[in-house]
């Protein structure tokens, strides 16, 4: 037994995480039916972090909710505030400054209480801190002019010192609409929570337009903004798809569980702890059919459009025959 814990604690990290490949999956962490959280993540990026710098950028496989398998707020608001078309929250905004910073936020607070509740003392070590500011975004919305955004795009604040020492953080809004990070459609952002599609935050905040929403994920895949109370005129359940950066010289072994849809499902142990042994769901989220809501509010708006068209010729049509018509009567 000696001689198998000092050959594991000896393990060349560098041949460890040399097989990981993008779109594999590893597992650590300590599962939990309750929140949901299965110990599942997926490879973003094998070989950097979301910072550009070397190490492993994972997002949990699955979504994740709170301890009593509840839903999950961005922030709790002091007051009964729902977000519409009519009244988006300005006021409460104002008086509020800050109200979208992820820092300090109730989602926040969660993934720092997550962290120290079903991770071990190796996997918490091996977890980098992660500093990180975001740039402004925009990304095409339904395509078509709306309240508060009339150029058919959503769009998103910078976020400065966003990331500060965060081991676990939610995606920001270019991170889950990054081709390199194999988001490539709505149907590739779309994570399950027990089985069933739903919606997971997003770190960035929305411009002024809609000043009390943040960036957010539906359970159709479409990247669009939500109240960060969670109270809107659109109902939608909420919860956490957690990212993390890995120390790739902190894994001491891997160990090849399974291979599915091309994808290494790997155990993990890392260096300064026991072996991994915990027992890990292999199975991998099955998607179906994903509704292109963004395609079905262009394409009413569009036929709203040429109906009101047809309806405004109609109308002309029936004024000049009537003019016509008495026309001829006043002749005769």
């Amino acid at each position: 037994i000696i001689i198998s814990v000092m050959l594991f604690a000896a393990a060349s990290p560098a041949f460890a995480a040399g097989g990981i490949k993008t779109g594999d999956i590893l597992c650590f962490g300590i599962p939990d039916e309750a929140s949901g959280f299965d110990g599942k993540w997926l490879v973003l990026d094998a070989e950097h972090t979301n910072t550009g710098e070397d190490g492993i950028f994972l997002v949990s496989l699955n979504l994740i909710g709170d301890e009593q398998g509840g839903t999950l707020i961005y922030r709790n608001l002091e007051e009964d505030v729902s977000v519409s078309f009519r009244d988006t929250g300005r006021a409460y905004a104002s008086a509020h400054p800050g109200v979208l910073d992820y820092q300090g936020s109730d989602l926040q607070q969660w993934c720092t209480e997550f962290l120290s509740e079903h991770f071990n003392a190796a996997e918490q070590q091996a977890i980098l801190p992660t500093d990180k500011s975001d740039e402004a975004i925009v990304i095409p919305g339904f395509g078509i002019p709306l309240p508060g955004a009339t150029a058919g795009t959503v769009d998103f604040d910078p976020a400065e010192n966003v990331l500060s020492g965060d081991k676990l953080f939610p995606l920001s809004v270019e991170e889950v609409t990054s081709e390199a990070y194999g988001f490539t459609d709505n149907r590739s952002r779309v994570a399950l929570y027990k089985g069933k599609a739903e919606g997971y935050w997003l770190r960035s905040p929305h411009i002024a337009t809609f000043p009390l929403d943040v960036g957010f994920v539906f359970s159709f895949g479409s990247v669009m903004d939500f109240a960060v109370n969670a109270k809107t005129v659109f109902s939608q359940n909420t919860y956490a798809r957690l990212a993390c950066n890995l120390d790739r010289e902190s894994i001491a072994s891997l160990e090849k569980l399974a291979v599915s849809d091309e994808k290494t499902i790997y155990r993990v142990s890392f260096r300064g702890g026991e072996p991994n042994t915990g027992d890990y769901d292999l199975a991998l989220p099955e998607v179906g059919k994903v509704m292109d809501l963004n395609g079905m509010i262009r394409l009413v708006f569009f036929a709203v459009i040429i109906l009101a068209v047809a309806l405004a010729a109609l109308v002309i049509w029936l004024i000049l025959r009537t003019v016509r018509k008495i026309r001829k009567e006043f002749h005769t």
